[in-house]
């Protein structure tokens, strides 16, 4: 049987929307997922949509773990994701600081685009779910047009426009439930 053709993204930030953001959580026995994390992509895969991390990891730059370290934590997450029956197409990271400038650290679409360019998706057909303005803004760059923002660690960024601020990851479903299927495509 051969493998369909990707279609649709499901962009998940890490820290904040996968795992509770500790502030450059680096080992494995940090990693606390978030309530509803399983559920959210268990549905979004049963809507024929792949699942993809994108995740800004500066902690690598400053010091203050290693790519090495920042993998393995990246792998048990993959596994953990696999256990609950859930594929994990690909995770990019981005492990520069603010100041390196480079295109691929949120709030720029670089992880974004280069996902969208290399599994030859359409922008206007994936999702994006971050905790951050940032996350929201490089979504809306790479031209992903839906995109939640999830308020669970920083209340002080639902001024945002453009996304849909939900409270849980369990209201992005019900949002996504009950709007018409033409919207969903």
């Amino acid at each position: 049987m051969m493998k369909s053709e990707i279609k649709r993204v499901l962009f998940l930030d890490r820290d904040g929307v996968i795992n509770v953001d500790k502030h450059f959580a680096f080992r494995v026995e940090e990693m606390v997922f978030v309530e509803g994390i399983f559920q959210l992509c268990k549905y979004f895969k049963s809507i024929n949509f792949e699942i993809v991390i994108v995740t800004n990891q500066s902690g690598v730059s400053r010091g203050l773990f290693s790519e090495e370290e920042l993998k393995k934590v990246m792998n048990f997450i993959v596994e953990k994701f696999k256990s609950e029956g859930i594929v994990i197409l690909t995770y990019l990271y981005c492990p520069h600081g603010p100041a390196d400038l480079c295109e691929c650290r949120k709030p720029l679409p670089g992880m974004f685009t280069q996902a969208i360019q290399k599994f030859n998706v359409r922008a206007e057909d994936c999702i994006s779910v971050g905790d951050r303005e940032r996350d929201i803004l490089a979504a809306m760059a790479a031209g992903i047009p839906l995109n939640y923002l999830l308020l669970s660690n920083h209340q002080d960024e639902s001024h945002m426009f453009g996304p849909t601020v939900v409270n849980s990851l369990a209201e992005i479903i019900q949002i996504h439930q009950s709007s018409p299927p033409e919207s969903q495509n």
